[in-house]
């Protein structure tokens, strides 16, 4: 079954049905997050992988998606405390939920630290239960991917300090808080700062492509705050490429080094604004996945790093090599 095919199946057979069910679905619902601190490493699947090699290029039907599956409660939520663990060994059994994604739930250990867990659904809750068993599987395998790649990038400043993996779950630091929400509830940040975060920004990017690895879902809510520096936190949908490729020419599935400039372009741009700005190339807007025209992107003059920033846009930019040299130039300057 191809990707794509993959997809549709699980949102049409899957996904849709389970809300249709009038009497069973309707009783059911997923525990939201509610605890203050919560960790922002939800994700926003099905931008999700569906296996562990697949990019998302669902963005047009995520809202949809999460209110289907809020209908049906996960065998791992707090709501019920009797359902046994997909593994008799979990250690992460009876932790509080401070974060809910399509794919997987956040659960605070104490001390700093939380754990990121695949979501998993008791099978008696649909009239098919081979249909949800297949979304558990689906579910591991996207933790599974970022184990992969927590242990492939390894410890590496702008990236969330990552504790310990195993097939129960990934041990991640505990952040104040996502730079979209950080954002949108801070007073504006001196240049200082703002030029620093865009220097982290896009040194961790270029460190994570000198590694092979696609992020793929390069977004505010994405990067976290930890004692006022920016951690890359969310790495399930990112793709593992083949360690002597030429990342400058990869593609995959429809991915490259352009877009993922692209869309740290805008990242950018939103410290450099102080305001939050929302895109993606796979998104409904852009179903013949064309890049946008030039005059479609903001005015940058006078913007903070506004001629960096336009490049990314204009894909001016072979890799993150030579943004970075750009970057690095600029704060000489």
């Amino acid at each position: 079954m191809t990707l794509s095919k993959t997809y549709t199946w699980l949102r049409d057979t899957v996904w849709y049905p389970a809300t249709q069910e009038p009497d069973e679905s309707k009783s059911i619902g997923e525990l939201p997050p509610n605890n203050s601190q919560a960790q922002s490493l939800h994700t926003t699947e099905p931008e999700s992988f569906l296996t562990p090699q697949q990019p998302s290029r669902m963005d047009r039907e995520d809202h949809n998606v999460q209110s289907q599956l809020d209908e049906i409660e996960p065998a791992n939520t707090p709501v019920e405390r009797t359902h046994p663990s997909p593994f008799s060994q979990d250690p992460y059994v009876g932790l509080p939920l401070i974060g809910n994604g399509l794919n997987g739930f956040v659960y605070y250990m104490g001390e700093g630290r939380v754990v990121k867990k695949a979501k998993q659904y008791e099978l008696s809750h649909l009239r098919d239960p081979e249909d949800l068993e297949y979304m558990n599987e689906i579910n591991q395998q996207t933790l599974e991917n970022e184990v992969k790649v927590f242990e492939r990038l390894g410890c590496y400043e702008g990236i969330i300090p990552c504790f310990r993996t195993s097939q129960y779950g990934i041990e991640l630091a505990l952040a104040q808080g996502d730079l979209e929400s950080y954002i949108e509830t801070s007073p504006e940040r001196e240049n200082a700062l703002k030029i620093r975060w865009i220097s982290s920004l896009i040194e961790t990017l270029a460190y994570v492509h000198s590694h092979k690895v696609f992020v793929n879902d390069i977004a505010l809510r994405n990067i976290l705050v930890l004692d006022e520096q920016l951690k890359l936190a969310d790495f399930g949908q990112s793709m593992l490429l083949p360690l002597d490729i030429d990342i400058t020419s990869a593609n995959e599935n429809d991915l490259n080094v352009q877009i993922e400039i692209l869309h740290l372009g805008w990242i950018l741009y939103s410290v450099a604004s102080w305001h939050v700005h929302k895109y993606c190339f796979f998104g409904p807007e852009n179903p013949d996945l064309c890049w946008p025209a030039l005059d479609s992107f903001p005015n940058v003059d006078g913007v903070l790093c506004g001629k960096i920033i336009e490049k990314c846009w204009r894909g001016e930019y072979a890799s993150m090599v030579g943004l970075k040299n750009d970057a690095r130039q600029f704060l000489i300057n």
